[in-house]
C-alpha cells in the first residue's frame, strides 16, 4: 500500500529534502498565517516562467502550520530551483502583523543553497509586484551528494585556545596572501594559508560570518544573512550542485588534520531583509508576525534593538526551531566545532 506521504508530503523535516525511495522531492514550509501556498520550479535556462508549480491544498497538503507536499523527480521537468507564492491576511493598519505579498517569490529559510539569477534585483524586493527572475531561489539538492569526512573527528585541545579571527576573503584575496590566483577569496584558499596558521602557533580558527548575504548589500564583512544554512557563494570556487557544502567541509576537514578547531561567526538575531520598508525576500513574505519581533505600541514596525532595521523573533517557537536547527546542521553535517554569537 503506497503511503499518504508518496502523494502529500510530510510535515518534518522542513525544507526541500530528496526522498530516494521514491525518486522524489519532499518539501515542507512552515507559514502560520498563510491562506495559500504555491511552490514554484525553475530551470536556469528560463526564469522567467516557473517549469513546474504547484498548489497546496488546504485540507490535504497542511499540517498545523506547515504546509507541504511530495513532487516525484519525473514531474519536476528538470527544474533544480524552487521559490514560494504565499498569500495571507491583508496588513493591519499599513504594515501591521502580516507582510503577506502573493506576487513575490521567496526564499525558503532551510535551502542548503541559494542561487542568484544574472538579473537578481534587490530593489525589486523592495516595491510592490513581482520579483520573478530577479529574486534568489533555494537550490534542490544533488540526487547524489555525499563528501567523505574519512576518520574526521573533532579537534579538542586541553590547554588555552590560540584563536586566529579571520575573514575568508580579507585572509587569502589579495596577491600577497600566497594563495593559488584561482583559489583567492575562497575556503579552498584557506586550506593554503594552513602552514601560515600552524607557524604562528594557532589552535583555532575563528571565522567570519560564511551565512549566504545578499551579494548587492554594500557590507563586506556578511553581517546581514539572507540564510541560516547555505555557505555564502562566492567563498567557493566551483557552482557545482554539491560544491558549495563540500568545500567548505573540505576546509575543515583539512583544518582538522592540522589540529586547529574551527569556529563560526554566526549571525541569528537579525537579517538582510533590512526595516519595515526592506526586502521582502523571504522570512517577512513567508510569515511576518512569525518571524520577526514587532512594536509593541502599535505592531506597524519592527523592534530594532540590533540597530539593523529588524530583530528576529526568537521567542517564537519556530523561528527559535530554525536557529537550532542551523546550529546542529553546522555542527553535525559541516563538523564545526564552536559558535561565536553576534551582539
Amino acid at each position: 500500500m503506497t503511503s499518504w506521504t508518496a502523494n502529500e508530503g510530510s510535515p518534518f523535516p522542513l525544507g526541500a529534502t530528496w526522498i530516494s525511495s521514491q525518486q522524489a522531492y519532499n518539501f515542507a514550509l512552515y507559514s502560520k498565517h498563510a491562506h495559500a501556498v504555491t511552490l514554484l520550479l525553475y530551470r536556469e535556462d528560463n526564469l522567467d516562467s516557473p517549469a513546474f508549480q504547484y498548489s497546496f491544498d488546504f485540507l490535504e497538503n497542511k499540517s498545523g502550520p506547515i504546509w507541504h507536499c511530495r513532487i516525484p523527480m519525473a514531474k519536476t521537468n528538470n527544474a533544480r530551483l524552487y521559490a514560494y507564492r504565499i498569500d495571507g491576511p491583508a496588513p493591519r493598519q499599513g504594515f501591521g502583523w502580516h507582510a503577506f505579498e502573493p506576487e513575490k517569490l521567496l526564499l525558503d529559510p532551510y535551502a542548503r543553497d541559494v542561487f542568484f539569477p544574472e538579473n537578481f534585483d534587490r530593489e525589486a524586493a523592495c516595491r510592490p509586484g513581482s520579483n520573478e527572475g530577479k529574486a534568489p531561489l533555494g537550490v534542490l539538492g544533488a540526487v547524489e551528494c555525499v563528501f567523505d569526512w574519512d576518520d574526521d573527528q573533532p579537534v579538542r585541545h586541553e590547554h588555552d585556545l590560540i584563536i586566529y579571527e579571520t575573514h575568508i576573503r580579507g585572509f587569502t584575496q589579495r596577491d600577497n596572501s600566497g594563495v593559488t590566483p584561482a583559489k583567492r577569496g575562497t575556503f579552498a584558499g584557506l586550506v593554503e594559508k594552513i602552514p601560515y596558521l600552524k607557524e604562528l602557533g594557532v589552535t583555532a580558527v575563528e571565522v567570519m560570518p560564511i551565512f549566504q548575504f545578499d551579494p548587492q548589500d554594500a557590507n563586506y564583512w556578511g553581517y546581514m544573512p539572507l540564510n541560516f544554512f547555505a555557505p555564502h557563494e562566492t567563498y567557493t570556487v566551483s557552482r557545482d550542485r554539491c560544491l558549495p557544502e563540500n568545500e567548505f567541509r573540505e576546509m575543515v576537514k583539512a583544518l582538522h588534520d592540522a589540529e586547529i578547531e574551527v569556529i563560526l561567526d554566526v549571525v541569528y538575531n537579525h537579517t538582510a531583509e533590512g526595516g519595515d520598508r526592506g526586502a521582502t525576500l523571504g522570512w517577512r513574505g513567508l510569515d511576518n508576525r512569525s518571524s520577526y519581533r514587532l512594536s509593541h505600541t502599535d505592531r506597524q514596525h519592527y523592534e530594532n534593538v540590533t540597530g539593523t532595521g529588524n530583530t528576529v523573533a526568537i521567542d517564537q517557537p519556530a523561528t527559535l526551531d530554525l536557529v537550532l536547527s542551523s546550529l546542529r546542521y553546522w555542527a553535525e553535517e559541516m563538523h564545526v566545532d564552536g559558535f561565536r554569537f553576534d551582539l
